[in-house]
């Protein structure tokens, strides 16, 4: 690995959540898959930008056993932004031809290949391997690609989003048995909304133009995310005293000011 003195700063605790736990800052940075020969020196498949499972861990120092679990687990990341093929039948038998290596690949009846982004994809995701911490590191502290507003709203999104857990849980043990087809999970999601912006779900997506699918926290500041945090952490609290809708709206209500 590089001794470059930059790499040596420590990886803060935010750093590793950042990119390990936020697929939006992820996606931010992997394009900047340069910095892979500045962390470690890369060998690449011959007239090929891409390596195959085997390399990527030789790279990255891991068994390759972590690099198919890695692969497993993201595999719908990795395919959204085509950054890994399997090469089976002619297309395995041409891709061997096209190396001019005979015993290349040799009894392989399948292939996985990366390319470069998904390699560096790779490396914000591992959590065990000096050479992904040096990635992260050079991503985030030494290129400072991530402004320090970036990175607290990358936080507060992954926060966010064990709060909602949390409240979606509370909503489900307080209609035990009762749901009605999400109806109880809108209507609370409408409230946390009604009470910060005086706005809907849908209200909010028409003011920022978002597409079906398109996540509406996505679009809020990192501000607007901790008072949502705030809000659905008073709901489930409440929930979990027994309160039910009307009585957590007007409670909400009543106390407007203190989430604002």
């Amino acid at each position: 690995m590089a001794k470059n003195k930059q790499l040596e700063a420590d990886i803060t605790q935010e750093n590793l959540l950042v990119l390990i736990e936020s697929r939006t800052m992820r996606d931010q940075h992997v394009y900047r898959d340069e910095i892979l020969e500045k962390v470690k020196v890369l060998s690449m498949l011959p007239n090929n930008q891409e390596v195959t499972v085997e390399m990527a861990a030789s790279y990255y120092e891991v068994p390759q056993k972590t690099i198919e679990t890695v692969i497993r687990r993201h595999r719908s990341e990795f395919n959204d932004y085509a950054e890994l093929r399997i090469l089976k039948g002619k297309t395995l038998k041409d891709f061997k031809t096209d190396l001019q290596d005979e015993g290349a690949f040799k009894g392989v009846s399948s292939l996985t290949l990366i390319n470069r982004r998904g390699l560096l994809r790779m490396g914000m995701l591992l959590t065990e391997s000096e050479v992904a911490r040096a990635i992260r590191n050079y991503l985030l502290n030494v290129e400072e690609v991530s402004d320090a507003e970036q990175k607290r709203w990358a936080v507060e999104r992954e926060i966010s989003k064990r709060d909602r857990r949390q409240l979606t849980d509370a909503i489900k043990d307080f209609y035990d048995g009762t749901l009605n087809d999400g109806v109880q999970y809108a209507a609370f999601t409408n409230l946390v909304y009604s009470t910060l912006f005086d706005m809907t779900a849908n209200d909010l997506k028409a003011m920022y133009e978002l597409e079906k699918g398109e996540a509406l926290r996505d679009s809020f500041t990192t501000e607007d995310l901790k008072k949502v945090v705030k809000v659905e952490k008073t709901i489930s609290a409440l929930l979990l005293l027994g309160k039910n809708y009307q009585e957590i709206r007007q409670e909400l209500f009543d106390n407007r000011v203190k989430f604002q």
